[in-house]
């Protein structure tokens, strides 16, 4: 399942899915050189997270969307 890294509080993480309640994961659990906003491939088997993967190349995907999008609004302001 495809979740943002929002937030990490004390030694819990939060994620939000694109569907679906938050997720909280024990920070010791997440990958080396993590970055809040990035995209993550968060597999779940029952209640227990079984990996987290980055999505470097669709978080920077999706950052140029929200970009794109910004700077239209932006336009249409003028």
């Amino acid at each position: 399942m495809k979740m943002v890294l929002e937030e990490i509080e004390g030694e819990l993480a939060r994620f939000v899915p694109d569907e679906g309640p938050l997720v909280l994961v024990k920070k010791n659990c997440l990958p080396e050189n993590y970055h809040l906003g990035e995209l993550y491939e968060v597999s779940i088997e029952g209640e227990r997270v079984i990996a987290i993967k980055p999505l470097k190349k669709e978080t920077e995907e999706r950052l140029a969307k929200m970009k794109q999008k910004r700077a239209k609004l932006l336009n249409k302001k003028r």
